[in-house]
């Protein structure tokens, strides 16, 4: 029997390493998380002002190269995922509960008129926990030994007041730092303190406090707006700010609303 290969033959030109690459990167570059445009839990509570405003604002990521990093937690989010499902199917079939509730959306608030949610990764119906996991190089491993980056710590309370909105009791909240680069899971650094949910609605009442600048600076001109958030504190580090172009009159943000200067754009901070 011939193949397919045999009756066709193989394509003159084509590059299987150059595709094999590119085919990854699509994939990548399309993924739901990499799409996605409108805020949620994960982005409330930074403490970079100037980014939440542009999130809030709808301006768009550019990505300077294809998120490698990111898609290496979304995988490893996947396995975590089947991993705690077939212990929920262990133990139902052994008659017993169903403790985790893995990967479900959540209702945390709104801001403005947008009903926020946010996909959590584990909730322990057991002892009410909240559990989401962060796959962390060796930097943010280590200083998460002092406890988790304060959009993490946020973040894990969102989801709590979430859980809370859907009739839950939760008690607790936890980041479980997993390491990328460590030949052991020993190495993980696993957060976890009360559920504050005055925590969580006072994230909601900064955000939903800038919304409103936004919007009646928006009322007077998207330039006005735009340029107000370029103005923004940005927080020490910040990994997005970089991949927000500020609002100046050559940028793209200018030309979309048909002001042009000889000014010269801005660059990121």
């Amino acid at each position: 029997m011939s193949t397919l290969e045999q009756l066709l033959g193989h394509t003159p030109g084509a590059n299987a390493l150059a595709d094999y690459q590119s085919t990854i990167e699509q994939a990548i570059r399309h993924q739901p998380r990499s799409l996605q445009k409108l805020i949620g839990p994960s982005e409330i509570g930074t403490d970079c002002t100037h980014c939440l405003a542009a999130k809030l604002a709808g301006w768009t990521e550019q990505e300077r190269d294809v998120p490698w990093l990111p898609f290496i937690g979304t995988a490893v989010h996947a396995e975590l995922a089947r991993i705690f499902e077939d212990d929920n199917k262990t133990s139902s079939t052994s008659g017993g509960r169903r403790r985790w509730k893995v990967e479900q959306k959540v209702y945390v608030g709104h801001i403005g008129a947008h009903a926020i949610t946010g996909t959590c990764d584990l909730y322990d119906t057991v002892t009410g926990t909240v559990l989401d996991h962060k796959i962390v190089g060796a930097a943010t491993l280590r200083t998460a030994k002092t406890g988790p980056k304060p959009v993490y710590r946020i973040q894990a309370h969102l989801y709590g007041l979430g859980w809370e909105n859907a009739g839950h009791m939760p008690e607790t909240v936890a980041v479980a730092h997993l390491p990328r680069n460590e030949m052991s899971l020993a190495r993980a650094v696993i957060w976890s303190e009360p559920y504050d949910r005055d925590l969580a609605l006072a994230a909601f009442e900064h955000a939903n406090q800038l919304h409103a600048n936004l919007t009646t600076l928006a009322s007077i001109s998207h330039e006005t707006r735009d340029q107000w958030i370029s103005n923004q504190p940005r927080a020490d580090g910040c990994f997005s700010c970089p991949r927000y172009p500020d609002w100046t009159p050559n940028s793209r943000l200018g030309t979309e609303f048909g002001f042009t200067s000889s000014t010269p754009d801005r660059k990121a901070a």
